[in-house]
């Protein structure tokens, strides 16, 4: 009962914040042709390297993990439990398209990729800490490398 009285807590702290965002920048059209964007990537689907601390997806963990965009494959894997990740397991590509948009780049089709990239959670109900913890880290480090456009992808 108390698991059940958390869970309905942390959604309505989750559904507070969400309908209180002020939503008039969320996107923007880039000025730049496509031929010339610095294009990063982040999932919510849990992708992380597997040197680095997996999540905590029970307490809904709302922290990032930094993923060079140098990174083999091989080295990734998935921490979640909120969806089906068999598939994704056996290809982080499915969720985690590095290697796409580096030949997105090689083709000429985007400018470049960007040096860095983003693993998260999705199962976030505490966004609070997302808000004052993990999105200053990734915005700071997309001014830093003058990262054009970001794709999101969820798990």
């Amino acid at each position: 009962m108390l698991k059940q009285i958390k869970h309905w807590l942390f959604k309505l702290s989750a559904n507070r914040t969400i309908n209180n965002r002020d939503r008039t920048n969320a996107f923007t059209t880039p000025v730049k042709p496509m031929t010339n964007w610095n294009v990063a990537f982040l999932t919510t689907a849990g992708v992380h390297l597997k040197s680095q601390e997996g999540f905590d997806v029970d307490a809904g963990d709302p922290s990032v993990r930094l993923i060079p965009s140098d990174t083999d494959p091989d080295q990734l894997m998935i921490t979640h439990t909120h969806y089906d990740t068999e598939e994704a397991d056996k290809d982080t590509g499915a969720v985690f398209p590095l290697e796409a948009l580096k030949k997105l780049a090689e083709e000429g089709r985007i400018g470049s990729v960007a040096k860095t990239h983003y693993g998260m959670m999705g199962y976030i109900p505490e966004t609070d800490r997302l808000d004052q913890e993990s999105i200053p880290v990734i915005l700071k480090q997309l001014k830093k490398e003058h990262v054009d456009v970001l794709l999101l992808s969820p798990g």
